[in-house]
């Protein structure tokens, strides 16, 4: 299956070559690229720096055997701005919860692991936790959503006549 926003070699593991991983786990990706691109500092890119790791990498990459990695329904990522500075993990964890992913931590200051664990492709359904302070039980990161850009506002002049007397003129912003 084709997605505009990411290639199957991105998810690859260095170890074995093989990028097992779920359409589920793109198609949510794509999701969270468009709600970026519809943020105020929009998006350039969704930089995955790790996808796919078999159980003899994952260990070494800092995951363990039969994590989300290996089940083909994770990712680490990045979410580049327009402008190519980075947005903060805080604000691509809350995407990512907007968007519909059941696993959510931050790795880094700008790094996010993202899956889409449930109850029959993981041993949990849920979990959302900070890897910097090893805070495990995160209940929501709807606090940290970003602002969605606005649209444009018109100003009308509206004039509204009953039996030919004049009853509003104004003007009013739709």
């Amino acid at each position: 299956m084709d997605y505009p926003h990411f290639n199957l070699s991105e998810f690859t593991c260095p170890c074995c070559g093989k990028a097992e991983i779920t359409p589920e786990l793109i198609q949510k990706l794509e999701d969270m690229y468009t709600y970026f691109e519809n943020c105020v500092d929009g998006i350039s890119a969704i930089c995955i720096t790790s996808g796919y790791r078999c159980n003899s990498y994952s260990p070494k990459a800092g995951g363990f055997t039969g994590d989300a990695h290996t089940c083909g329904i994770a990712a680490d990522i990045v979410v580049r701005k327009a402008d190519g500075t980075n947005y903060d993990s805080y604000a691509v964890a809350s995407v990512a919860e907007k968007i519909g992913f059941t696993g959510i931590g931050r790795i880094t200051d700008t790094a996010t692991h993202v899956d889409v664990r449930n109850a029959y492709n993981y041993h949990n359904s849920f979990w959302h936790g900070n890897e910097m302070t090893g805070n495990d039980d995160i209940e929501t990161w709807a606090e940290y959503l970003p602002k969605l850009k606005t649209e444009s506002k018109y100003t009308a002049h509206i004039k509204v006549y009953i039996d030919d007397t004049l009853v509003c003129d104004k003007d009013m912003e739709v």
